[in-house]
C-alpha cells in the first residue's frame, strides 16, 4: 500500500474506517497508522475529530449511574474533595448503617497511606467502619483520639475505636484517659495539666486526617446514651440553635459553635481546630441526621462525606 502523508486530507469514509478499527476491532493507534500510512499523532487527532463531529459517541453503562451522579452533586454543592454514596440493600441482613460503614472502611483503606496522624471520634457508624477495616501495615502511623471518652462499653467509644484501628493498621495509639465532658472548667483545666492528656491532644491537633461521626441533638445521641446529657440539655441546646455535634462540640445550621456552658467543659479539639485538619472524613446516614449533616457541610467541617442514597437525596433536597 502506498503510504499517505499527514497533509493529505482523510475523507469521512476513511475516518469511519479508522473509528471501526480502533473502537470495534480494538486495533492500536500504531497499527492503524501503519495501515493508513499516517502518523500516530494524526490518528489520535482524527479520533478526536470523529468524536467532535458526533460520528463516535461514548456511553458509560454504569449500573450505579444514579449513585455516581449523587456523589458528584454532593461534591459540587458543598465544595467537597469527594463523596461516597452507597445504595443500601434492603434485603441484606446488614443494616444501612453497617453497609455505609463497610464503604467507609474501604475508603479509609485506600487513603490511609497518605496520613501520618489519624484522628478518631466516636459513633455507631464509625464502629462499623473500624470493624470492617482489613488489617494492613500503614507505615509510621499514629492513631489518636480527638476528644475524651464516653466511658461506655458498647464498642462505639472513641478510645476503643482508636485502639482497634491502630491495631488493624499496625500503628501507635494515643488515647485520652478522661471523659469528654467534665463538671466544671476547673476540673477541665486540671486534667489538661496532665502530661499524657496534653500530649494526646497536641498530637490530635497535628492530625493530617480525621474520621468523624456526626451526632444529632436528641436522646439517641452518644452523649445522651452515655449519661452526660439529659432531656433538659436537649431543650437548652436546641434553643441555642444546635443541630449537630462532632467530638462533643455542638454547632448550628451554619456549622458555627453553639456557645454554652458545655463548650467550656469539653475535653477535645474545638471545631476551629478540626477545620485545620487537611483531610476530614465524615460518615453518617439517616433522615434524623439531615440537619446535623447539613450544618457540618455548610461549616466546612468535612472534606469527604460517606453516606447512603436516601440520605444523599435528602441533603440535596434541603440544601
Amino acid at each position: 500500500m502506498n503510504l499517505r502523508r499527514d497533509r493529505v486530507p482523510v475523507d469521512e469514509r476513511d475516518l469511519l474506517r479508522i473509528c471501526y478499527l480502533y473502537y470495534r476491532e480494538e486495533k492500536t493507534q500504531e497499527e492503524i497508522s501503519s495501515l493508513f500510512g499516517l502518523s500516530r499523532f494524526k490518528v489520535n487527532r482524527l479520533l478526536k475529530e470523529a468524536r467532535n463531529k458526533g460520528l463516535v459517541t461514548i456511553h458509560i453503562h454504569d449500573p450505579l449511574e444514579k449513585l455516581t451522579e449523587l456523589e458528584f452533586k454532593l461534591t459540587r454543592e458543598f465544595g467537597l474533595k469527594g463523596s461516597v454514596v452507597v445504595r443500601a440493600n434492603r434485603f441484606s441482613e446488614k443494616t444501612a448503617q453497617e453497609q455505609v460503614g463497610e464503604a467507609g472502611a474501604e475508603y479509609l483503606t485506600h487513603v490511609i497511606d497518605g496520613f501520618r496522624v489519624l484522628g478518631v471520634s466516636w459513633g455507631r457508624t464509625l464502629y462499623h467502619v473500624v470493624k470492617n477495616v482489613k488489617p494492613l501495615n500503614a507505615r509510621d502511623l499514629t492513631v489518636v483520639q480527638i476528644s475524651g471518652g464516653l466511658g461506655t462499653i458498647e464498642g462505639t467509644d472513641t478510645n476503643i475505636l482508636t485502639m482497634m484501628l491502630s491495631q488493624k493498621f499496625g500503628g501507635r495509639a494515643y488515647v485520652i484517659q478522661a471523659p469528654v465532658i467534665v463538671k466544671s472548667r476547673l476540673i477541665k483545666d486540671t486534667l489538661l495539666g496532665e502530661s499524657k492528656i496534653r500530649e494526646a491532644l497536641d498530637r490530635a491537633k497535628r492530625s493530617d486526617g480525621v474520621i468523624l461521626g456526626i451526632g444529632a441533638v436528641d436522646k439517641g445521641g452518644g452523649l445522651w446514651r452515655a449519661g452526660f446529657l439529659d432531656q433538659r440539655d436537649e431543650v437548652r441546646l436546641k434553643k441555642a440553635g444546635a443541630v449537630g455535634a462532632m467530638g462533643g462540640r455542638f454547632y448550628n445550621v451554619y456549622g458555627e459553635t453553639c456557645f454554652n456552658d458545655l463548650d467550656d467543659r469539653i475535653i477535645g479539639l474545638t471545631l476551629d481546630e478540626l477545620r485545620k485538619i487537611r483531610h476530614k472524613i465524615g460518615i453518617a446516614s439517616g433522615s434524623e441526621k439531615i440537619d446535623a449533616i447539613l450544618g457540618a457541610l455548610r461549616g466546612k467541617l468535612l472534606d469527604v462525606f460517606i453516606t447512603d442514597e436516601k440520605t444523599a437525596e435528602g441533603l440535596l433536597a434541603h440544601s
